[in-house]
């Protein structure tokens, strides 16, 4: 399918509205976080806990799936969760830039392993031992995306106005 500028403009304000989501639940998520560091034990702070960091990567796999539709159109039913994030590594010349490395790309798969489980905590309960250390490096995680995020952002504009050229 052909692309025209307004397709573009119209996917980089769907990704930036992706973001400012991130950002609201990154504060839910310091929040959350902060209870149990001010004492909060119970199960159910740690069952919202975990739900901040559930919602957060589902943001982004959101994010990278409005990216995977606009430009590709291809992922594999039974593995797409995986080869998504794998996706946004990918640089497509004369179609898009990758949107991240592969080093934040080993980082968000640690957060789709947890929402995997996160889905699948019926009988065991949280793992508060994991869950703690992993709601730690949710801050660094979106504030490393951040950039990324704007240097696609300007490839949208740069693609948007190509097809304005033509």
């Amino acid at each position: 399918m052909k692309r025209n500028h307004e397709d573009y403009e119209r996917l980089a304000r769907e990704l930036d509205d992706d973001m400012a989501n991130l950002e609201e639940l990154l504060t839910k998520q310091q929040k959350a976080a902060a209870r149990i560091s001010l004492g909060a034990q119970d199960e159910l702070d740690w069952a919202a806990l975990g739900y901040t960091i559930h919602n957060l990567y589902c943001c982004f796999e959101g994010y990278f799936h409005r990216i995977a539709k606009f430009f590709e159109n291809g992922l594999d039913p039974s593995a797409w969760h995986t080869e998504l994030i794998d996706r946004m590594t990918l640089s497509l010349p004369e179609v898009r830039p990758n949107l991240f490395d592969k080093s934040l790309a080993h980082r968000m798969n640690e957060f789709r392993k947890f929402r995997h489980a996160f889905r699948h905590v019926y009988e065991d309960g949280l793992d508060e031992k994991r869950l703690q250390p992993l709601s730690g490096k949710v801050p660094a995680l979106v504030s490393d995306f951040r950039p990324w995020h704007r240097r696609f952002q300007e490839a949208m504009s740069q693609l948007a106005a190509a097809t304005r050229e033509k």
